[in-house]
C-alpha cells in the first residue's frame, strides 16, 4: 500500500532537514536563541497580521 504526502508536508520536512543543516554545528544555547527569536517573530506576526512581515 502506497501512502500519499502532500506538497505541502514535503515542504515542512525539506524546510526542517534545512534548519536543521543550519543549525547543527551551532553551540546548543545560540540554537536555542535562534529558535526563540523566529518563534517571537512569528507570534507577532500571527498577532498583528496587518503588519508587514520582517524580511530576514
Amino acid at each position: 500500500m502506497e501512502s500519499k504526502v502532500s506538497k505541502a508536508q514535503e515542504e515542512v520536512w525539506e524546510w526542517k532537514d534545512s534548519l536543521f543543516e543550519e543549525l547543527k554545528n551551532i553551540p546548543k544555547e545560540k540554537r536555542l536563541d535562534f529558535i526563540r527569536m523566529k518563534v517571537k517573530k512569528t507570534i507577532e506576526q500571527i498577532s498583528h497580521p496587518s503588519e508587514k512581515p520582517d524580511v530576514a
